[in-house]
């Protein structure tokens, strides 16, 4: 009897430390190019995410602004445009003043409400990050998943700062 209520609770605590925790996959798209410290940024807001028919209109704005303070720790010099547009539609004098320009894509964005649904948060960010040339010099792709179980419910932008901040370590040959 004994036995059998050892390893019940520790079925129950292995399996409340992995539903306890978030995970994150994050790969390269592109070979991996080191940026240079202090160098000018520019981030470009990406259009809202989406879960099925439910649009998140903050997402964007919340990528864009989580990157930014990450960015801050590596440069003096970061400036966002507030509406989703590509490499091309950045005009050449604009382009001149940053040394890199950051595009993110928010390709997968679900708010689940955890704390009651036991279902997790899911987010899928590709960052393309080109040169003041329109060259892509990095491609990253972050994946996150909130925990099953969580005390406080939180919003899928809580998954970004990790892999945001790891993905920049990487880029500026810290990590």
């Amino acid at each position: 009897m004994k036995k059998i209520i050892s390893t019940l609770l520790l079925f129950t605590a292995v399996i409340l430390m992995n539903g306890c925790t978030a995970s994150y996959q994050s790969e390269f798209m592109t070979p991996q190019t080191y940026m240079q410290n202090q160098a000018s940024i520019l981030i470009v807001t990406p259009e809202i995410g989406r879960y099925e028919t439910i649009e998140y209109p903050s997402s964007g704005t919340d990528v864009a602004s989580t990157l930014a303070q990450e960015l801050g720790k590596y440069s003096p010099k970061i400036a966002t445009i507030p509406t989703p547009v590509t490499i091309n539609d950045i005009g050449d004098d604009v382009l001149q003043q940053y040394n890199y320009v950051f595009i993110p894509q928010i390709l997968h964005w679900e708010d689940r409400l955890t704390g009651w649904s036991m279902r997790p948060d899911r987010i899928k960010v590709r960052f393309d990050i080109f040169n003041n040339q329109r060259q892509l010099v990095n491609s990253y792709m972050v994946t996150g998943r909130s925990a099953y179980i969580v005390w406080v419910s939180k919003a899928p932008n809580s998954l970004l700062r990790k892999p945001i901040r790891d993905m920049l370590k990487t880029f500026f040959g810290q990590g």
